[in-house]
């Protein structure tokens, strides 16, 4: 019985196969001249089409960043090869030896009379010389020539390839009433695309540029690299937001923008978008489109929100004015950023246009100075001494020091600001009087080890993880002995902070001992408007400080403005807690002014951190008018009432 169906079955897979093998014959042999006629006249071509990239807005919902529609004209290529040949007598090999050109003895522009009506017709509408317009041709040509050159040495025949079907663009950024004109007279304008191209704009022109970063171009070696990250990428049905089955996405194309700096390289993934493609079939002979195949449509980028809040925004950049530095203000409980200046800016819409011209600029626009901007505290640094010798008990808050203006370790003089000192001093009055007598005497018994970890612990030296990209480390450096920890006690030495390690020890004072992790994201969402993405903190941490210790160092801040060396600043009707500090960087009338605090004192809303670079003048006299401008924005309220 299994013998036969077993014969049955074999007889069915022969007959089947001696079917296929027939339709093969049919098909390669007896009709084999009528499908080689039709590959040989008709190609598919495709075309990569722009994903709208995602837009940037604030926490309120104000755009920062947004993707315009642009418009470029792209020419075909062989209208674009005849008119280089002929309006610039350039010589191309393939086609001067040709037969039928070396019969006609005629020239190019003779044998193709209608392949340069394109660039007289262009060059009126747009009012763009026909040399401006070809300005590009040369290279375009020489690339596609010597492709094709190679091709056909390596096959041994004449071959066509498919750069010479490609439309390239000859011009950028086409106003839209131009672009309908070439649309409507499509007669007067064979061979010339039409290319949608998004653009990036930033509509608050220099707005927190540092935040924000900029977009140029990838060089060959970068598309490659980001080529492959992409390639064999799965988009699922779920991501595109409808049921069709997973299709197969492209990234990056040749001369593609990408984030450099800021938001728009660290959340490059999110808001670049997946390009479509468009797969159209050709006919060989004239390159006209016969028919669109298949069309596959660009999924834009996710939207980005950010924790910043424009108003503050401004009202930072405003304050902080032509002064070199920089100004954060954050929630002290969450570690939201509301605000994150850096001065002097630069406008992200212009950057590819001015890029050599500020990269030599001896400011450095481009440097974002409140996370890489890593310089000595100054007297800042104090309150983590402070909190080091109270926690480790080798200061208490009745501990005195007599302050003559100077200490004196192995005849080495360490000079107190006061030059006739402050008397008999103890903790709660030498933060407010930034006393270093005090602190050099406290790390003497302190020592290097603990006043090391408790820098350490404050997040000193370390990056805050904030979510931008090029953050640096500063340094916290080791202490061999006791003259390298005395200096470091008052925030001196080999010591380097940035604006933001220092906002964020002050937000910790602030909200009773919890090390906040700073960050520019609120939510990520996607074209439904729904959220795919929050923040989650990954490195929130309570600080081992006794509550008792956190209200000395609190009051002492309070008493920094009421009647310490922020007396002078006009910040008492604000509320304002803070410590002034003054580096100095060994150059005579050359410091670093630093402000650093949060208010309202009694229910904290705002931490923030002023720094001006290289000013001549002190802490307080140089920050105090750039605080009390920032304030005036931040609370309104208080100056009408006042």
């Amino acid at each position: 019985m299994y013998p036969y169906r077993f014969k049955i079955v074999l007889i069915i897979f022969a007959l089947l196969f001696i079917c296929i093998a027939v339709r093969l014959f049919q098909l390669q042999v007896i009709e084999g001249d009528k499908y080689k006629g039709i590959s040989k006249n008709r190609r598919i071509a495709t075309y990569p089409l722009d994903a709208t990239r995602g837009s940037i807005f604030d926490r309120n919902g104000k755009m920062l960043a947004v993707d315009q529609h642009t418009f470029d004209i792209s020419i075909q290529y062989k209208n674009l090869l005849y008119s280089y040949v002929s309006c610039n007598n350039n010589s191309i090999s393939r086609i001067k030896d040709m037969e039928v050109h070396k019969r006609a003895k005629k020239s190019c522009a003779e044998c193709h009379v209608n392949q340069d009506v394109w660039l007289q017709k262009l060059s009126q509408l747009l009012g763009i010389t026909q040399v401006k317009l070809l300005e590009n041709a040369d290279q375009i040509v020489k690339k596609v020539e010597r492709l094709k050159q190679n091709i056909e040495q390596k096959s041994g025949r004449a071959t066509r390839i498919k750069e010479e079907t490609d439309y390239y663009p000859i011009v950028s950024d086409v106003a839209w009433e131009k672009v309908i004109q070439i649309e409507v007279k499509q007669d007067n304008f064979q061979g010339i695309r039409i290319v949608p191209r998004p653009k990036r704009v930033y509509p608050e022109q220099k707005l927190a540029s540092h935040v924000l970063g900029y977009m140029t171009k990838l060089n060959e070696d970068e598309w490659k690299a980001n080529s492959d990250k992409w390639n064999n990428y799965i988009l699922s049905s779920s991501d595109v937001g409808n049921e069709t089955s997973s299709l197969l996405y492209d990234g990056y194309a040749e001369n593609d923008y990408i984030g450099r700096a800021g938001v728009e390289l660290q959340y490059e993934e999110k808001l670049h978008g997946l390009r479509g493609k468009r797969f159209e079939e050709i006919t060989c002979k004239n390159t006209q489109v016969e028919k669109v195949i298949l069309e596959r449509p660009p999924v834009s980028g996710d939207n980005l929100y950010l924790t910043l809040d424009s108003q503050i925004q401004t009202c930072a950049e405003k304050s902080l004015g032509a002064n070199l530095g920089a100004i954060v203000v954050m929630d002290p409980w969450n570690g939201e950023i509301l605000a994150m200046s850096s001065s002097p800016r630069f406008n992200p819409n212009t950057v590819n246009e001015e890029f050599d011209k500020l990269i030599k600029q001896p400011s450095k626009p481009f440097l974002n100075r409140a996370i890489q901007g890593a310089l000595p505290s100054g007297s800042t640094f104090k309150v983590i001494t402070a909190v080091a010798g109270l926690s480790t008990n080798c200061i208490n808050n009745q501990t005195s020091v007599q302050c003559t203006g100077y200490t004196n370790f192995k005849n080495i003089i360490f000079k107190c600001w006061s030059t006739y000192g402050h008397g008999m001093i103890t903790i709660e009055d030498a933060i407010p009087y930034s006393c270093n007598v005090f602190f050099f005497e406290t790390a003497k018994i302190l020592g290097g080890e603990s006043l090391y970890s408790w820098a350490k612990k404050f997040g000193i030296g370390e990056k805050t993880s904030v979510d931008l990209p090029y953050e640096r480390n500063g340094n916290v450096p080791k202490m061999a002995d006791t003259a390298s920890v005395m200096n470091v006690a008052v925030g001196q030495g080999a010591l380097l902070v940035t604006p933001l390690q220092l906002v964020r020890v002050y937000a910790a004072i602030a909200n009773g001992g919890i090390l906040v992790q700073p960050h520019l994201l609120l939510k990520l969402t996607n074209n439904q408007g729904e959220a795919v993405r929050t923040f989650k903190p990954n490195n929130k941490q309570k600080l081992p400080i006794q509550p008792a210790i956190l209200d000395v160092i609190h009051n002492s801040l309070v008493d920094v403005i009421t009647r310490g060396t922020g007396k002078d600043m006009g910040l008492g009707i604000y509320r304002v807690a803070g410590k002034t500090g003054t580096a100095e960087t060994g150059r005579e009338k050359d410091n670093h002014a630093w402000f650093v605090g949060y208010v309202p004192y009694d229910k904290p809303k705002y931490c923030f951190v002023i720094l001006v670079e290289h000013t001549p003048g002190h802490s307080a006299e140089i920050t105090g008018p750039v605080a009390r401008e920032l304030m005036s924005y931040l609370f309104p309220e208080v100056n009408q009432s006042s």
